[in-house]
């Protein structure tokens, strides 16, 4: 209990003024015609799983977009692949989508076609850049991801969803996809959901990436007006 005439400390308002360094390492493909066009290109973040996170960004051409890639496959659109500075910790998104506005002043994108997809804990940011930067991103594809659904009401209602989980997902429960889908289809979204039988949690991986559905519909997803 207070007593009368005690002076109380006073909260100071005060804003800060240090700058955070962004540090991001990245991966940065472009189309074999990129050179010799002038053309603008749809763009695709990649965020990897957990094992490709710290500082040695050749392990992130090891899984996912990045690894198809070093095999050989090509792909009509720009890929922008950040790798998590941590081992442990989710995508620090504020990070990669500063990168990625660099990367979108330096190359040719057409910002009414730039999509996410992402693997495991980039299956979470993958979410998470959803509800951050609803119209930032014409599409989402979260493989084995998971987040909070309460957030999902900042989704933007012209972006397009498509969700991909195994049945045997020991690692992140597929309840964890579900419930996120189907808060979507609650608030109406465009979304859709891929279960996969039997499948495990790096099998889904490469069952959604090699999928050519998958391309033939992310390509189709563009927003109306292009981002400012």
């Amino acid at each position: 209990m207070c007593s009368a005439g005690v002076t109380h400390a006073e909260q100071l308002a005060v804003t800060s003024s240090s700058n955070i360094k962004n540090d991001l390492n990245y991966l940065m493909y472009a189309p074999d015609d990129y050179a010799s066009s002038d053309k603008t290109y749809p763009l695709v973040v990649w965020l990897h799983g957990g094992d490709q996170g710290g500082t040695d960004i050749e392990k992130v051409r090891s899984s996912g977009i990045p690894k198809l890639i070093e095999e050989g496959k090509t792909f009509p659109f720009l890929v922008f692949s950040p790798q998590n500075p941590s081992d442990e910790l989710l995508y620090p998104i504020e990070k990669v989508e500063a990168a990625l506005e660099e990367v979108m002043l330096k190359y040719r994108v057409d910002r009414t076609r730039v999509y996410v997809v992402g693997f495991s804990r980039g299956g979470f940011g993958t979410w998470a850049m959803a509800e951050q930067f609803p119209d930032k991103f014409a599409a989402f594809v979260p493989i084995a991801g998971g987040g909070n659904r309460h957030y999902l009401s900042r989704t933007n209602e012209k972006a397009a969803f498509w969700v991909f989980h195994g049945t045997s997902d020991d690692t992140i429960p597929l309840s964890d996809s579900v419930v996120l889908y189907e808060r979507l289809v609650g608030l109406k979204r465009n979304a859709r959901l891929s279960v996969l039988e039997g499948v495990d949690h790096s099998g889904v991986e490469w069952a959604a990436l090699n999928d050519p559905e998958l391309w033939n519909w992310l390509l189709k997803q563009r927003l109306e007006v292009a981002p400012k």
